[in-house]
């Protein structure tokens, strides 16, 4: 049996830590602000429709567009979101499936733009 290394190597380390994603995957969806991070300009969404199996994103870089200001937790918004992903080389994949980890590609959403949708609250 293969012991398990306690320090990543460093070509897999280099690859999860800057992944090379591909073109942005447009998305329009809708559904409600979670959570504002101000300090560090990032959003969390839940979603009324699910994307890549999940209705919750945590941590969505925003674009430059995005005003922290306009922003209202709780109230339904269209969304357009791009979803970014990154395969993972099978060496990595190997790596992490011997780590007790499944994961082939890195999958990364960036908030592009939204509107408020529902102004009755």
């Amino acid at each position: 049996m293969a012991k398990k290394e306690d320090k990543i190597p460093e070509d897999i380390d280099s690859e999860l830590k800057a992944p090379k994603f591909g073109k942005a995957n447009t998305h329009t969806t809708t559904g409600y602000f979670l959570d504002v991070n101000e300090s560090d300009k990032k959003v969390d969404l839940q979603l009324y429709e699910p994307i890549s199996g999940t209705t919750i994103l945590e941590g969505l870089e925003i674009s430059k567009k995005v005003n922290l200001n306009d922003i209202e937790k709780g109230v339904m918004c269209e969304f357009q979101l791009d979803e970014l992903k990154a395969p993972l080389s099978k060496k990595t994949v190997e790596y992490l499936k011997e780590q007790g980890i499944t994961l082939d590609t890195i999958v990364q959403f960036e908030l592009k733009e939204f509107k408020i949708i529902d102004e009755n609250n």
